[in-house]
């Protein structure tokens, strides 16, 4: 990248850092309970995922980058419901890197229109200890759930799960339709020309795949995120539920219509 383009990048960096705090903040409880699963990104360019534990004046929680999927330990605290701190710990429990920021009563990006907020949205900067420079921080609230950072799914294993979605996008992604069709818990339904079919094993799943998997739902697929999904009583959901997994890590319903 040349010299013009990393200053156009870092003046727009600078603009973000000065104008995000300035928004009104919000009164975010300390009491506020489930786990808080946040969306956004660090920088201009860096999506992440963060999930917080709200524990009376102390805060915990775990992010991760969307390219890495690799969970990162985060704890802090909130000062009058409005600021927030968030230190990043590596692999050894060092904090190595920092996030600062608020919660704000207003969306700036206006996802949720103009209702006035308190928790659902935080903005301000990251910066590693050892660097002066500050990254744009904006995070939204994707949803509340149950469970823990440790147990988000109930299971006995989170990873399980984590494992069996990256399995089944990645194979989505590569076409391998064997391994899309061993994934899967039978039987199960789909729908075809409009109309609810029952497939009673690989081989109905292999006679109709490219019927079921559009261009269309191959790209909603490829596009979400395999970590730290959604949950409820009927699984753990891929995306906007294009999949939902079960506790073993397999496909227990396909939303292609």
């Amino acid at each position: 990248m040349n010299s013009l383009r990393l200053d156009y990048l870092y003046r727009m960096i600078a603009a973000a850092v000065v104008i995000l705090p300035m928004t009104a903040h919000a009164a975010c409880k300390h009491s506020e309970s489930g786990l808080w699963n946040y969306g956004g990104e660090i920088g201009l360019t860096h999506k992440v995922r963060m999930s917080l534990v709200f524990d009376g004046d102390g805060i915990r929680g775990l992010y991760f980058y969307a390219t890495q999927l690799h969970d990162i330990r985060l704890t802090g605290r909130i000062t009058d419901g409005t600021t927030i701190v968030l230190d990043e710990s590596d692999a050894l429990g060092k904090v190595v890197a920092r996030f600062d920021g608020g919660f704000v009563e207003h969306d700036p990006r206006g996802k949720f229109g103009n209702s006035k907020l308190k928790c659902e949205t935080i903005v301000g900067t990251w910066h590693r200890l050892d660097s002066a420079k500050k990254l744009p921080v904006y995070l939204s609230l994707d949803n509340i759930s149950g469970g823990s950072l440790a147990n988000r799914y109930g299971g006995k294993d989170d990873g399980l799960i984590h494992r069996g979605a990256l399995r089944f996008q990645n194979a989505i992604k590569g076409g391998d339709r064997a391994m899309v069709a061993s994934l899967i818990v039978y039987p199960i339904d789909v729908e075809l020309s409009g109309r609810k079919k029952r497939l009673r094993g690989p081989r109905d799943l292999l006679a109709s795949y490219d019927a079921i998997f559009s261009a269309k739902y191959r790209a909603a697929i490829a596009n979400a995120i395999p970590r730290n999904m959604f949950v409820r009583d009927q699984g753990v959901m891929l995306g906007n539920g294009e999949v939902w997994f079960d506790a073993d890590g397999k496909i227990t319903a396909l939303n292609n219509q």
